[in-house]
């Protein structure tokens, strides 16, 4: 087939798929682009990593006056985004692009999504996020009620949630980046597209100093609590910036958790799995402090030099 016939073939599917995606989530009142964002760039991340970016302008376009006859602006919004980050991601593979950088473009823009959709929704939709947080605020008050036990006075509980709430916004945006690239790989091997080379996850080591500055950080997010500064605003970039710490050191300690174990203890490969994801969830002061250790000593380093666990994940 002519390969511009061919270009034309592949960006009509790629539309017709979405369109038809489109009318399904239109109909459900948007459950598919509520529950399943993540997978709307596949069609463009198929397409640019086949042709390049310059083709895929030509779809992305397309795609955009399409969203605006069947969508809703949440989804034209939404949809469009995501369509974008494919094109993006797409366009990476096609160029031979780093595999850390792809990752780390997707995730920037995954987050960007999830920002800019905060702030679009509340100045168009009427969607309040001091109400929210309230909300939060009468849930965290009333399960201290019902446990018999009292918020410490010196804690600025709306602070603390609505550092939170942002945060969580922001570690949305970070999952759905991962979740993307890891189903668009999944997907391009599939269909047997050359791509870059995956990076292993020993390779995803940080410099030392960033485990220093993190504890800081961690450290200070407690302080705090214990004693909250006068100034409204160090508070809350010093509740923020512990929030983040403490996420990253975490992070590299479920990495250090899957990397050393299996390779100290090859049978229980499983099990450093399910203990790094229960901690992950309930004892993330416990996994950032592993994480601070595996950042700062010799710990990745002994274990490359013992050689390299078949273990460990590939991202």
């Amino acid at each position: 087939m002519n390969q511009n016939i061919r270009k034309i073939t592949d960006g009509a599917m790629m539309l017709a798929i979405l369109g038809a995606v489109m009318l399904l989530d239109r109909q459900t009142a948007g459950a598919i682009s509520g529950t399943v964002l993540y997978l709307f760039p596949l069609p463009m991340v198929f397409y640019a990593s086949k042709y390049g970016w310059k083709d895929s302008l030509t779809v992305l376009a397309a795609l955009f006056a399409l969203l605006f006859m069947l969508g809703t602006p949440q989804s034209v919004f939404y949809v469009g985004f995501e369509a974008v980050i494919g094109t993006v991601y797409g366009a990476g593979i096609h160029a031979g692009t780093d595999n850390k950088r792809i990752l780390i473009r997707t995730i920037l823009m995954s987050v960007l999504l999830e920002i800019t959709a905060l702030f679009v929704f509340a100045a168009f939709f009427g969607y309040d996020i001091t109400t929210e947080i309230n909300e939060y605020k009468n849930i965290v008050s009333g399960l201290f009620q019902e446990t018999g036990t009292e918020l410490a006075g010196s804690v600025d509980l709306d602070g603390l949630l609505r550092n939170i709430f942002l945060i969580s916004i922001v570690l949305t945006g970070v999952l759905e980046g991962l979740i993307t690239h890891a189903v668009s790989r999944i997907m391009l091997k599939r269909m047997h597209m050359k791509m870059p080379p995956s990076t292993p996850l020993w390779n995803y080591y940080p410099p030392k100093w960033s485990g220093y500055l993190a504890i800081v950080g961690f450290a200070g997010f407690y302080l705090s609590l214990a004693k909250p500064l006068s100034n409204e605003l160090y508070q809350n970039l010093m509740q923020g910036a512990g929030i983040i710490s403490m996420f990253y050191l975490a992070v590299f300690g479920f990495i250090g958790l899957l990397v050393i174990v299996p390779r100290v203890w090859p049978s229980l490969r499983i099990l450093a799995a399910v203990i790094a994801i229960v901690l992950l969830f309930t004892g993330a002061p416990l996994l950032a402090l592993f994480g601070f250790l595996y950042i700062t000593t010799d710990l990745h380093e002994r274990v490359l030099k013992g050689g390299k666990s078949d273990a460990s994940e590939n991202q």
